[in-house]
């Protein structure tokens, strides 16, 4: 097992004013068809009715988790038991235990499921929500069974909030980011200042790497080009940023799916920069084998990445009332506090959770109380790009090519 996330296509918010709202106030029946823009009302103008569901008439079973290496189960440093104690401590921890299987990416996760599969508990990020609601494979939540709702500011719900009705738990927030060695890597030959250009500086050639995602591919080419939003682009900027993305390529020593081997890769001298969430920096920078040297975070002039991430619940499952109750385990202040002493994330909850988060440094260290940070032009956070199918289609070219 993994200790480290083999996270995301990254994708998180619908607006960076929404973020840093966030981060200031830090210290039913299965959907089948495409609903309304978010938090619109039904065709008669009223409010659609909130699922509700009981826990206690469901059948006994396992309840099939579907999310990122490393938020299972087992012991730490290799898992997360901090998430599900809650819930395997209640009423039906034994007779709905959890079973956990790990995705790679949100797109590939979001076709295995559509092509049969049917997980109780889906872990994707905000900007795939719509389309997996779209395709019918979740459900609205009944929130009265999440006593720790209220404490996800709105502006995190957003993103899940579709005709009235909410699909998503948000539980993890970060960013993507160059992670480099700033002993060994300079910006002088692309401006002299941090920026998703040292990419395309091919005096470190194979020496760099960045993750598959076929989203974060043009992202990131994109904001290589220009300083703009990289989430809502132009045909011609997709274009543009795809010929980006394929100089890029010349420069890298691979595209990584498991932040694990990237960081090992980083620790055993196979690169200089690598594009990581903060656990992997963080792992990198306190490496004893990168003791003595100046291990950074990049802030890059064109700004880094942000998401949320957090729980789903399959159209499909026997079991929502527990599936439920086993996401309310992940979304208490507690659960909040350790997800950023074990893997440097913010938590979606907020209520009470810095007050509980041990490592005060860092709260400083990844700017949980800076807003600013989260805000463009230092971040831009993720929605569902647009357009999808041509953001999709140029990244998959160009890693396949």
């Amino acid at each position: 097992m993994n200790p480290y996330f083999d996270r995301k296509g990254f994708l998180a918010l619908t607006g960076a004013t929404s973020l840093a709202a966030f981060l200031a106030a830090c210290g039913g029946s299965s959907s089948t068809e495409a609903q309304s823009a978010a938090g619109s009302t039904g065709a008669s103008g009223s409010k659609p009715a909130a699922p509700s569901f009981d826990p206690a008439s469901e059948p006994d079973g396992t309840i099939d988790v579907f999310t990122w290496a490393g938020y299972d189960d087992s012991p730490v440093p290799d898992g997360a038991p901090w998430m599900w104690s809650q819930y395997q401590q209640g009423s039906y921890g034994s007779k709905s235990p959890l079973k956990f299987t790990f995705l790679d990416d949100d797109t590939t996760a979001l076709s295995k499921v559509a092509s049969g599969y049917s997980p109780d508990i889906i872990h994707p990020c905000g900007g795939y929500i719509r389309k997996w609601q779209e395709a019918g494979l979740i459900q609205a939540l009944d929130t009265t069974l999440l006593p720790d709702w209220a404490g996800i500011p709105e502006s995190l719900k957003e993103p899940g909030l579709i005709d009235g009705l909410y699909y998503h738990l948000p539980f993890d927030v970060g960013f993507t980011a160059l992670t480099y060695d700033a002993d060994a890597v300079d910006f002088s030959a692309v401006g002299g200042e941090e920026t998703w250009k040292i990419l395309l500086d091919d005096r470190y050639r194979g020496k760099m790497s960045i993750f598959r995602g076929p989203d974060e591919v043009i992202e990131i080419a994109h904001l290589a080009n220009e300083t703009s939003d990289p989430i809502n682009l132009t045909i011609e900027q997709i274009a543009a940023a795809k010929a980006t993305a394929l100089k890029i390529k010349d420069n890298l020593r691979n595209y990584w799916s498991s932040q694990t081997d990237t960081v090992n890769d980083f620790i055993n001298g196979n690169l200089l920069v690598t594009a990581t969430w903060p656990d992997g920096y963080w792992k990198i920078k306190n490496h004893p084998k990168m003791k003595g040297r100046n291990i950074k975070y990049m802030q890059p002039v064109e700004g880094r990445l942000a998401w949320v991430c957090g729980m789903v619940l399959s159209a499909a499952t026997e079991r929502p009332g527990r599936s439920l109750l086993a996401m309310a385990s992940t979304n208490t202040p507690q659960a909040g506090a350790d997800l950023t002493d074990n893997f440097q994330y913010a938590s979606a909850q907020k209520e009470g959770v810095s007050a509980l988060i041990k490592d005060k440094s860092l709260i400083e260290a990844f700017g949980l109380n800076d807003p600013k940070l989260w805000e463009p032009p230092m971040a831009w956070s993720q929605s569902q790009v647009t357009p999808y199918k041509e953001y999709i289609a140029a990244g998959s070219e160009v890693i396949d090519a």
